[in-house]
């Protein structure tokens, strides 16, 4: 079967134009896939980010990450380093 054009008649004989009839419909199934496309790439980038934000904020939990650098002193409360 040819492809319909947009201007002829509806194959299922409703006597209108397929444009005005059954084009909403198979557009429809066609267009279906882009929101779980777009979704999922959201969902990747998501997951993504919460792995940086992760990996970037690991601070050693329970003291200084090393010898105090000349003038400062680690804060717990803070968890980085001050100003004497």
């Amino acid at each position: 079967m040819d492809k319909i054009g947009r201007n002829d008649p509806c194959h299922c004989g409703s006597g209108k134009k397929y444009k005005n009839c059954h084009e909403k419909t198979t557009g429809a199934k066609k267009n279906g896939n882009k929101g779980l496309i777009i979704g999922g790439v959201i969902g990747v980038l998501l997951i993504l980010a919460a792995i940086a934000i992760t990996i970037n904020s690991s601070t050693p939990k329970g003291g200084a990450p090393g010898p105090a650098p000349e003038g400062k002193v680690w804060s717990e409360a803070h968890g980085h380093w001050h100003d004497l």
